[in-house]
């Protein structure tokens, strides 16, 4: 209850009286992860492995600016250690301090124990087509969802030319795992530039269609009114209440910042989600309850 009475406050003070504080805080633990994906670069950024003293500073200096809701990445972050802590210690810590939401971004490849509010998970697509984006993996993450008690776990598949076709059979792939609650669906940001991967806009309006109809028959996390943002591609970017710490410096929406192509081709739909659910669109709002 606490989360859903924050987030409904947050929308108050945001839409009526201008407060811009922190929603999400995103916290880069490490930049090392075990997967070499084709679309990411982030392990070239140098390891940038946080202390636990370092996390707890910038856990602290979140709380202290209004953030409540942390978001834990990497890399992967469950490679993350220091000494004896790991994680969940990151986790405890947080709640201890009073954040009302701790999601983690995970590639699924370690156990999925944790005490996070909310776990998401990265898989682009069928084995075959996920195993070539990201490296023989889809086994053993699949394997991961099926062993995890986790009560709220859900599917990041971010679509790009090699998959863009198997989202309704990977939609229904899903349907046969209770424990995930649901698929979240973003488009492949060319961060690096125009590659093999990038989708033209036409062909994206024709996948955000093909979405908007699966919506009807499948646990798709995107909101109607999030996806219909997406297909103006009107939401606001650079999302200033949103933030992403990495070692020493903090950076506005996310570590690409500052590069207006760049956000205007972006493809992190849950920037979109926000942004709806900012503006009071009645399906945005009650998928964000969701998760939160």
């Amino acid at each position: 209850m606490k989360p859903i009475l924050y987030g409904l406050q947050y929308v108050i003070d945001h839409q009526l009286f201008g407060k811009t504080r922190p929603l999400i805080c995103g916290l880069v633990l490490t930049n090392r992860c075990n997967l070499g994906c084709r679309h990411c670069r982030v392990a070239k950024r140098g390891q940038k492995d946080l202390s636990f003293e370092q996390v707890c500073a910038a856990i602290h200096a979140y709380y202290e600016q209004g953030g409540r809701c942390l978001y834990l990445q990497g890399g992967e972050p469950f490679l993350w250690h220091d000494g004896p802590y790991g994680l969940d210690d990151v986790v405890d810590y947080a709640r201890t301090l009073g954040f009302l939401t701790v999601v983690i971004y995970t590639n699924g490849t370690y156990p999925l124990h944790t005490s996070a509010s909310t776990v998401f998970v990265s898989v682009d697509g069928l084995e075959t087509t996920h195993d070539a984006l990201r490296g023989k993996s889809f086994e053993r993450i699949m394997g991961n969802i099926q062993r995890s008690v986790h009560p709220s776990l859900y599917i990041n598949y971010t679509i790009n030319s090699l998959n863009k076709d198997e989202i309704g059979a990977f939609c229904a792939h899903v349907e046969r795992f209770d424990r995930i609650r649901g698929v979240f669906f973003y488009f492949h940001t060319p961060y690096y530039g125009y590659d093999e991967l990038y989708i033209e806009p036409d062909e994206r309006t024709r996948i955000l269609h093909t979405i908007l109809d699966l919506k009807k028959q499948y646990r798709i996390l995107n909101s109607r009114a999030g996806l219909r943002a997406a297909l103006r591609n009107d939401w606001e970017r650079p999302l200033s209440i949103c933030t992403v710490y990495e070692e020493s410096t903090t950076y506005t929406c996310c570590r690409h910042a500052g590069d207006p192509e760049l956000c205007r081709q972006c493809g992190y739909l849950s920037y979109a989600e926000i942004d709806q659910t900012l503006k009071l669109k009645p399906s945005a709002v009650l998928q964000a309850l969701k998760y939160f």
